[in-house]
């Protein structure tokens, strides 16, 4: 065993020799005893005399040089040794002989020896001198150093491709930060010194935690027990830097392991985020001070608004108006239907027909997460008093973190929201009965003269076409023929103005019978297609009648307006397709689908209001009133159904009408929860005559 780098001065003092009494049998090296002895010391023992045999070994040995005990004894200590280190030893196993001296591990000698395999192992050796008798040997313990010494070279390596990683580090802008397992600084890059103030110089060595006087959320125990846990800690930290600013950073923190899972390192990389914490509180006290805005705004706003919840639409926030509308206090969490009935608050159409729960758009918003503008209800309060309201819904998808203050938090991820807004129309609603009234009497006043014109007008051309009188220029005749559309085009208004004007005042009747509306499509198509030459009209119905309880001429009007309108939205012509299908047994319904120009989408929630027209129609110079379709819808409801369309503007429109079947009792299946609620929310399109 090679001690050439490192021989040791003698020590005062000769070899140990066995006391008085000690066992006979351990005297004698070659004993069972004392080999046994040897056995249970748990380092590889070689016992070796004066002129170099090994005379004893224990059981370690074998397994450290790979020789069995009977192979090692009486060979010369050489067969332990490399080549290259036998002649030295001779020279310093004779020095050492003649002045013996204990000899420890671990004194930094760099030692190997030799197996019987060939491969040589590092090894710390220690050496003690034992006299028996007049013979003089030495007891060598041989450890090997093979794992702490392939350790040792991995943390060094590691070490080393730290450091040159930590030059790669400096060009970093974040503080990198390399701490020892005793929270010492190893490495202090370029950006923490831009952040704290400090030098590399200064800042190697010392106790990172107590140099930046860390200030960590939940104690340093908590990161600690993180990282050893999980090997990664992240979060944010107070520091101080060296001018005696605070910091908030966001910091990265890993453990740096060898292969046996020793830790070396612990990294550490810190962000500068103090002027966003800055920015972010700034910004909170901005937000606060616009909420508290906000709060007063609608508080003061004229409408009542309401927030509300669930399908049961239970109130979450309501303004002060609210009461003002209802007349009563709608107390927070109480569902809508619970509120109506404990305050005996009725809701109705504008023609006194009260709404059941399906048709009330407070309720409908939150079924079907679609906005609902400008409806027309009216409220039936607990004293009697009638107020006309215009309602608008809309539906609103909050994130979970938007949900803030007791009530809000009460909501579930998935509960539907919506805000309500009832507008007191009463003063509306009064300038609109005038305006009835005037249309009501400017239309009656009409009839008498144009039915004088037309009559006149038809009489004059029939006559010249029986020869009666002298025959007409042709700018005559065609001049007439104006006179006869133009009057006929009034006849259509004023008609359409007196229907308004019936409908408003509740006169409005149907004459009801049974009919197959299927033959009252075909013959409305059939009347419409001479008057067009660029749009074909298409049918597709089914073969069986579908019978239900209508006013033939009143359903044909609603059609007409329809089919008419597809034409005349549809300047570039093309098909238009009426589609007739039974909806289960109950209803029929008749869909109208053209491919013209449209309604623009933030116009869908207006069409269908009476004069309401699309923008792009007057784009193209369309002309119309915008009577035609109000009219439509409200007959429909008339009729226990509703009409209703989807559109997009550049593509076309479909507009749909459901109308009750007769049931085979002979009974009218009216659909009470149907009845005008569809087209108010999305409003028919085109609407014009």
């Amino acid at each position: 065993m090679d001690d050439s780098q490192g021989v040791p001065g003698p020590e005062a003092g000769t070899a140990q020799s066995l006391p008085v009494g000690f066992p006979p049998e351990l005297v004698d090296v070659s004993s069972p005893l004392f080999c046994q002895f040897l056995d249970l010391l748990p380092d590889a023992l070689i016992v070796v005399d004066e002129q170099g045999r090994l005379v004893q070994a224990n059981a370690q040995s074998s397994v450290v040089f790979g020789y069995s005990r009977q192979e090692l004894l009486g060979q010369s200590l050489d067969l332990l040794l490399p080549e290259r280190f036998r002649d030295i030893h001779r020279l310093h196993a004779a020095h050492y002989f003649k002045a013996p001296r204990l000899r420890p591990m671990g004194i930094g000698l760099h030692l190997f020896a030799l197996r019987k395999d060939g491969g040589e192992i590092p090894v710390e050796i220690s050496l003690s001198p034992l006299r028996l008798g007049d013979r003089l040997y030495v007891i060598a313990a041989v450890r090997d150093m093979t794992a702490q010494r392939r350790a040792e070279r991995e943390r060094a390596l590691l070490l080393q491709n730290l450091t040159v990683q930590g030059e790669l580090l400096n060009q970093a802008y974040d503080a990198i930060i390399l701490r020892d397992p005793l929270d010492r600084i190893l490495l202090w890059n370029r950006g923490a010194e831009r952040l704290y103030g400090w030098s590399a110089q200064e800042a190697l060595g010392r106790i990172s935690t107590r140099l930046l006087r860390t200030d960590v959320p939940g104690g340093e125990n908590a990161v600690r027990a993180a990282l050893e846990r999980e090997g990664q800690w992240e979060g944010e930290l107070t520091q101080v830097c060296r001018d005696g600013r605070l910091v908030v950073v966001e910091s990265r923190q890993a453990l740096v392991r060898d292969q046996q899972g020793q830790v070396l390192a612990t990294l550490e990389i810190n962000r500068d985020i103090s002027e966003r914490r800055r920015r972010e509180r700034e910004a909170r006290a901005m937000l606060a001070g616009h909420l508290s805005l906000l709060e007063q705004l609608f508080e003061e706003m004229p409408f009542a608004v309401a927030l509300v919840a669930g399908p049961t639409a239970r109130l979450l926030l309501a303004n002060q108006a609210v009461r003002r509308v209802w007349g009563a206090e709608w107390e927070a969490g109480q569902p809508f239907l619970a509120f109506l009935r404990s305050h005996k608050i009725a809701i109705s159409d504008l023609r006194g027909k009260e709404l059941g729960p399906e048709e009330l758009v407070t309720l409908r918003v939150l079924r079907e997460q679609q906005a609902i503008s400008l409806y027309q209800e009216q409220i039936r309060r607990a004293d009697g008093s009638l107020l006309p309201v215009l309602v608008s819904a809309l539906p609103l998808r909050l994130a979970p973190e938007a949900l803030q203050g007791e009530r809000l938090r009460q909501v579930a991820a998935e509960e539907p929201l919506a805000l309500v807004i009832h507008q007191d129309v009463t003063p509306l609603k009064e300038a609109d009965e005038l305006k009835d009234e005037f249309i009501s009497i400017a239309a009656h006043e009409l009839r008498t003269p144009l039915a004088a014109l037309t009559g006149y007008a038809e009489m004059l051309l029939r006559q010249t076409e029986r020869g009666h009188g002298p025959p007409l220029a042709p700018w005559q005749r065609e001049a007439l023929e104006e006179i006869q559309q133009g009057t006929l085009r009034l006849a259509a208004l004023t008609e359409e103005l007196l229907d308004l004007s019936r409908l408003q005042a509740g006169r409005l009747q149907l004459q009801r019978l049974p009919a197959d509306v299927v033959p009252l499509v075909r013959q409305v198509v059939r009347r419409l297609q001479p008057t067009t030459t660029r749009h074909q009209l298409e049918v597709e119905a089914p073969a069986q009648p579908l019978v239900a309880l209508i006013d033939p001429h009143r359903l044909e009007q609603v059609l007409t307006n329809l089919v008419e309108n597809a034409i005349k939205y549809s300047p570039q012509g093309g098909p238009v397709r009426l589609r007739i299908w039974p909806d289960g047994q109950q209803a029929v319904v008749i869909s109208v689908e053209d491919h013209g120009i449209g309604i623009p989408r933030h116009q869908q929630g207006q069409i269908g209001g009476r004069f309401m027209r699309a923008e792009n129609a007057r784009a193209w110079g369309i002309e119309g009133t915008g009577l035609g379709l109000y009219l439509a819808r409200a007959l429909v409801e008339q009729h226990g159904g509703r009409l209703w369309f989807e559109s997009e503007e550049g593509r076309g429109s479909t507009f749909f009408v459901r109308l009750p079947l007769l049931c085979e009792e002979g009974g009218d299946q009216l659909e009470s929860g149907d009845t005008g609620g569809e087209a108010a929310a999305s409003p028919s399109p085109e609407a014009g005559t």
